[in-house]
């Protein structure tokens, strides 16, 4: 009996810590670059019957090699890393679609953090940050229009220079002055677009397993052992990597009606888990209370 409690006690536990995720992912549904979480219930097998079929204190019946579920466990698998939808952004927006995370620099951390979210804005010094202030980090454009892949360097112009309003991503991720005439022919398909200088190109990080990267503050990500170091950085477009989509934002991956399904599985389980409970309970109820009429 008691067995059976420390059982229902687990399993009660296990439902309510997918709950806590199962919220998690719908509170995030709209925020850009969020990755669902994934996960298993796993059966625990802790008790065998090892004959059935015989009498009391007999030695006789088949043998039975079937074990007892004595409870479930909830098992995380990492995140599903699944391709979010694309929704028309700022300039300074951008989305991966395919292989790849941004890389920003935060002042606090000595190593680089990882995303798929693009909030990104330009400071009053003209330093590209994202909205927790970590700098987005990119490869400097040569004025002969080659990339400096040698080191990886926070996107920063002039703004007694640069008009800071007037620069956008474009699709491979390249940052452009002008951009808004430029925008505006690409998007009638009428004319020769404008002239722009390309003064950078967005950076992404190839990770070797990242559905098992650590959440950290803000939807970025960093590395651990399950995830591996980062393998190398580069480029759209380039040889394992997606392409990056100016002016866009990927959206989350969590599908509202696939949480509405998993919630009400959870609750149907949860409720038996419960049932099960009271009635075990009751059952004990009625034990106490035949010891204490004896």
């Amino acid at each position: 009996m008691f067995e059976t409690l420390q059982m229902i006690e687990g399993s009660i536990q296990s439902y309510s810590e997918a709950m806590k995720l199962l919220a998690a992912d719908v509170q995030a549904f709209q925020s850009d670059g969020y990755k669902q979480t994934r996960y298993t219930f796993v059966s625990l097998y802790t008790q065998q019957i090892n004959r059935m079929g015989g009498g009391a204190g007999l030695n006789r019946g088949a043998f039975n090699t079937q074990r007892v579920s004595q409870g479930v466990l909830l098992s995380p698998l990492g995140y599903n890393w699944s391709q979010g939808g694309l929704r028309p952004a700022e300039p300074t927006n951008a989305a991966v679609v395919g292989s790849g995370l941004f890389v920003l620099k935060p002042d606090n951390l000595n190593d680089f953090v990882y995303t798929r979210a693009s909030d990104f804005i330009f400071a009053a010094d003209g330093t590209l940050i994202d909205s927790f202030g970590r700098k987005v980090m990119g490869d400097k454009v040569k004025d002969d229009g080659t990339v400096d892949k040698s080191t990886l360097t926070a996107i920063t112009v002039d703004p007694d220079e640069v008009d800071v309003t007037d620069l956008g991503f474009e699709d491979s991720g390249a940052l452009v002055t002008n951009y808004a005439a430029r925008k505006d022919v690409q998007d009638s398909g009428e004319g020769e677009a404008p002239e722009g200088k390309v003064l950078f190109q967005l950076a992404l990080a190839k990770i070797p397993n990242p559905s098992l990267l650590t959440a950290h503050s803000g939807n970025t990500y960093r590395t651990n052992a399950g995830s591996g170091e980062v393998m190398r950085y580069d480029v759209s477009g380039t040889e394992g990597f997606g392409e990056v989509r100016g002016g866009f934002a990927e959206s989350s991956n969590v599908d509202p009606a696939e949480t509405t399904i998993i919630g009400i599985q959870l609750q149907r389980g949860y409720n038996a888990v419960q049932s099960a409970l009271t009635l075990i309970s009751s059952t004990l109820s009625k034990f106490l209370s035949a010891i204490d009429k004896a």
